[in-house]
């Protein structure tokens, strides 16, 4: 019917009010549902949504509405209805913005004026706008910035439906300019829309999981193990590049309804071992060796998770995907000498010596092996340089609680600096020096481990004090998270591409860390990929502007492996796979079905 609201939250509400003939789009054939409303605009609206509402007073003549004015007689319509009023010098302001909660005002008043026999009487009235207020405050998180005026009018809209009783409270963002979409939401409610007309179909999901594999596989043709469709595809060719600056907001302040999760627990402290549904994953392919999920959702403002695994608690050889362990360790020991230090302030450099390099630049130099400054290898190995094999060991289980795990290995090369130390550029002074103890041995961590402590990282700021990195501070954990926004590897990208969500995510986060290699001792090419994931999608049928999205947000790490001698033709199919599956689980979580 329009050609802008295919991939609009609201598209089936404004699909269903213009077959009404009550909303209209341009002549261009657009309805542009992310356009803010203006006061003339809404009014000229509200004569076709409550016709039979009826006069309270006289018209009055805003000084600002000339007759000549295309709406003049439409918001003289709806004054004389008691649905607007003007403001100070008998102005109407027709051309200003509508809030969301001046919107709902108006919205409330027309609903009112149809139904005026429900009215109550003057003692009741005080009792019950105490009570409608009372229930704002428990529905909405920011319920203290809605103005008084509209309190009573947003106590109704929840008590007709108009808007969502929610188990998790959520923001209205009252002073908010309202869009032309919302409005048509809104209206769906208030006017009663048959939910059979809102069918909150998603395209794409339905798909089978081995043609799913199929087409990606073929993607392969042309690449080898040098090279790889997805592991390599690079943050450049990513649409979500330019969304990392805003990691730390969205992960702060989760955008969309929490998930309704069920077997969900508190979030574990420090140390402590969750339990995990052990046959959580039993529909990944047999070539997924071992796997950990944990999906989040909130209660009462507390953050709680379902952890589902297969073989989850193995350590194995996990390649480069643990090389942001020993960043996190380095931010934790470095706010613990100075908390209010920023690690972005902060350089590397080697020991005694000037200059240096900015953290952030070699931090996601690790991630998006990008050799402008070293190797990703050379780089990782150094930051285990800032503690000793057994400290960074020791750290590492006091974090997961796994003590059986070992990280006292290195990643193939020489260290970028042997000696290296943190300076903080802002105090002039040196932070963290190098113990110049060489870490031998082995990385032999499990699934879980990764899952853990991207997801400590990642919910930091949701998660309460005995369950967070201990001495971590948001501003320096921001930096080695958007270091992980910029990993090589895009499964995730791919797999939003491919269930067709591409178009209608909203405030996505995708931090992860990739590894890969072929093991000699094991024979086989083996994939890891840890990944900390959020974003919002519509909600199916959804008709309330502060409820139009649902939330999603977990953690994983899974690795793949296959062994057919050929290692051009094990990488292809272990990358293939790997976006197959983080395709498969993004596509069980959306439909409800983990």
């Amino acid at each position: 019917m329009f050609s802008d609201i295919a991939q609009h939250w609201a598209s089936e509400c404004i699909v269903a009010l213009a077959k009404r003939n009550i909303i209209q789009g341009y002549p261009n054939g657009t309805f542009r549902p992310k356009a803010v409303v203006s006061r003339a605009e809404f009014a000229a609206l509200m004569q076709r949504v409550f016709p039979e509402a009826p006069s309270k007073k006289g018209v009055i003549a805003f000084r600002d509405v000339l007759p000549e004015f295309w709406a003049s007689g439409a918001i003289a319509w709806a004054s004389e209805r008691g649905l607007f009023s003007g403001y100070e010098d008998n102005r109407f302001l027709p051309n200003k913005t509508l809030s969301r909660v001046q919107a709902l005002v108006v919205l409330m008043a027309g609903v009112s004026a149809e139904q005026s026999s429900e009215a109550v009487s003057a003692p009741e009235a005080t009792e019950v706008e105490q009570a409608l207020t009372q229930q704002t405050k428990q529905i909405f998180s920011d319920a203290d910035t809605i103005p008084a005026y509209a309190q009573e009018a947003i106590g109704k809209a929840i008590q007709r439906g108009v808007l969502e009783t929610l188990p998790e409270p959520r923001p209205l963002l009252p002073s908010q300019s309202i869009s032309r979409g919302e409005v048509a939401a809104l209206l769906c409610k208030v006017l009663a829309i048959p939910a059979s007309e809102l069918t909150g179909k998603r395209p794409g999901l339905a798909q089978d999981k081995r043609s799913i594999f199929q087409t990606l596989f073929r993607q392969e043709t042309g690449f080898d193990a040098a090279e790889l469709a997805f592991l390599d595809k690079k943050i450049q060719q990513s649409p979500y590049r330019n969304d990392i600056k805003q990691v730390a907001v969205r992960l702060q302040s989760p955008d969309g309804v929490p998930l309704n999760l069920d077997n969900s627990a508190p979030y574990p402290h420090r140390g402590e071992r969750p339990a995990i549904d052990g046959s959580g994953l039993d529909f990944l392919s047999p070539e997924i060796l071992s796997g950990c999920l944990c999906v989040a959702t909130s209660s009462q403002g507390e953050l709680k998770a379902r952890w589902l695994g297969r073989d989850a608690l193995t350590n194995r050889q996990m390649w480069s995907s643990t090389k942001f362990i020993s960043l996190l360790n380095l931010i934790d020991r470095a706010n613990g000498t100075a908390a209010l230090t920023d690690i972005d302030q902060c350089r590397i450099r080697r020991a005694g010596g000037q200059g240096g390099f900015a953290f952030n630049a070699l931090a996601s130099g690790i991630m998006s092996y990008d050799n402008r400054i070293a190797t990703s290898n050379s780089l990782a190995a150094m930051f285990k340089h800032f503690n000793t094999p057994a400290g960074l060991e020791k750290w590492t289980r006091q974090m997961t609680g796994n003590q059986q795990l070992s990280f006292q290995g290195r990643y193939g090369e020489v260290p970028f600096i042997q000696t290296p130390e943190l300076w903080d550029s802002k105090t002039k002074r040196v932070l963290i020096k190098s113990p110049g103890e060489a870490h031998q041995g082995q990385n032999l961590v499990s699934t879980y481990d990764l899952t853990r402590l991207i997801t400590m990282a990642g919910w930091h700021w949701r998660l309460p004090s005995p369950a967070i990195i201990p001495q971590v501070q948001s501003h320096s954990l921001e930096s080695v998270l958007r270091a992980m926004g910029v990993d090589t590897a895009r499964y995730v990208d791919v797999a939003l591409e491919t269930l067709g969500l591409a178009g209608v995510v909203k405030s996505p986060v995708i931090l992860s860390k990739s590894g890969f290699g072929r093991s000699d001792q094991r024979d086989r090419t083996e994939l890891t990929y840890c990944a900390l994931v959020q974003f919002s999608l519509p909600r199916s049928r959804a008709t309330d502007p502060t409820a139009s999205h649902q939330h999603y947000s977990f953690g994983l790490t899974l690795i793949a492996a296959q062994r057919t001698g050929d290692g051009n033709q094990e990488a292809r199919f272990v990358d293939a796979l790997m976006a197959a599956e983080v395709t498969e689980i993004i596509r069980r979580l959306v439909i409800g079905k983990l």
